[in-house]
């Protein structure tokens, strides 16, 4: 099993709070600070289902900036050509 201070770098090794993780877990937020600082303990499912759910979120998070960086090269290239337009004219 991975240490509560090895659970919680991973989960900020990939800059997910608390929230995040607790709402993808169905837990509180609190919860998981208990089980980071060692106020209780946890089985090695529940580290399982942890750790999971960071990937999961992590990969979510990924997701979403490559959407926004692929809108993002569209508006250029739409500008480009409506700026290429223009200057034919």
């Amino acid at each position: 099993m991975l240490s509560a201070e090895k659970l919680k770098f991973l989960r900020l090794l990939h800059g997910i709070s608390q929230i995040e993780l607790g709402k993808e877990l169905g837990i509180s937020k609190n919860y998981i600070s208990m089980v980071e600082n060692r106020k209780t303990s946890y089985s090695e499912e529940w580290e399982e289902k942890y750790i999971n759910a960071v990937y999961k979120i992590a990969e979510k998070k990924k997701n979403e900036k490559n959407i926004d960086k692929v809108e993002e090269m569209a508006k250029e290239v739409k500008t480009k050509k409506s700026n290429k337009k223009e200057g034919e004219k």
